[in-house]
């Protein structure tokens, strides 16, 4: 069972992981994470505070014990109503996938 330590795991996951990136994200109040979407499947824990989030156009409140789950390509976004700390996780890219923050131009749909 490999150890993957934040700082170094760009390319340590094993082949056969489901996941391919983490983190702990430390958000204040009035935070907000704009309406995105990610070439993966997005996992969300979080250990401290609320928030309002919105995914697959439903809008929820979430706060300590809950995991928000996103699917590749839907659309989410949150505002930190209580000083936030989550993990997250990343699922696998697709071939050709991007990593990151993805946006969709509303004008050219």
């Amino acid at each position: 069972m490999p150890v993957i330590r934040v700082k170094e795991q760009e390319n340590s996951f094993p082949s056969w992981s489901e996941i391919h990136h983490y983190g702990i994200n430390h958000l204040k109040v009035g935070q907000e994470v704009p309406l995105h979407y990610h070439d993966s499947n997005e996992y969300w824990i979080i250990v401290s505070g609320r928030g309002i989030c919105t995914t697959e156009g439903d809008t929820y409140e979430i706060g300590p014990g809950d995991m928000v789950l996103t699917k590749k390509g839907d659309e989410h976004s949150l505002v930190v109503t209580e000083e936030m700390t989550a993990i997250y996780m990343y699922g696998v890219l697709p071939p050709g996938g991007k990593i990151g923050y993805l946006y969709r131009n509303k004008q050219s749909e």
